[in-house]
């Protein structure tokens, strides 16, 4: 009995083992997200975007072409096409919306539908002119401050 059972331990600790080869895992198809994001944080300023609402969308790609296209567009270009994006791409796009106001703190919990997340962005709707967009993907919980005329993101527990 003590011998079988210490076969399949043995073959179970080598499979483990085996899972953790970058080589076995391409060859079984196995792959690896690169979205860890669980929780976000939010403090916005008093005078965030001119004392204005910030649209937040927190976009998961799960398709490394679907990735490469979001990662060319800044915060503007992203709502414009926001709703199209994700009726094109069905389940290979995952999207976490929260409206934050000025002088609050808010938190999104963020649940993704795959493990096999191929990027992770957050676009925030500003007024003012600029990108408004980060990759937020490689922690696991961020604190975002939302400044006047942008965002800036803290690691809180990484990835």
């Amino acid at each position: 009995m003590f011998l079988k059972f210490s076969r399949v331990f043995f073959c179970v600790l080598i499979g483990i083992l085996l899972m953790g080869c970058e080589s076995v895992k391409s060859a079984v198809g196995i792959k690896q997200s690169k979205v860890w994001i669980e929780k976000i944080n939010f403090k916005a300023t008093e005078n965030a975007n001119d004392s204005s609402p910030i649209k937040i969308h927190v976009v998961i790609a799960y398709k490394d072409e679907l990735a490469a296209d979001l990662i060319k567009l800044d915060a503007n270009a992203y709502f414009q096409k926001a709703k199209k994006l994700k009726s094109d791409a069905g389940d290979d796009l995952d999207v976490f919306s929260i409206d934050v106001v000025p002088d609050s703190s808010a938190s999104l919990d963020i649940t993704p539908s795959s493990s096999t997340g191929a990027v992770a962005l957050m676009f925030a709707r500003y007024t003012s002119p600029g990108d408004h967009r980060t990759n937020v993907g490689a922690d696991y919980e961020i604190q975002v401050d939302l400044e006047k005329n942008d965002l800036k993101v803290t690691p809180i527990k990484k990835g």
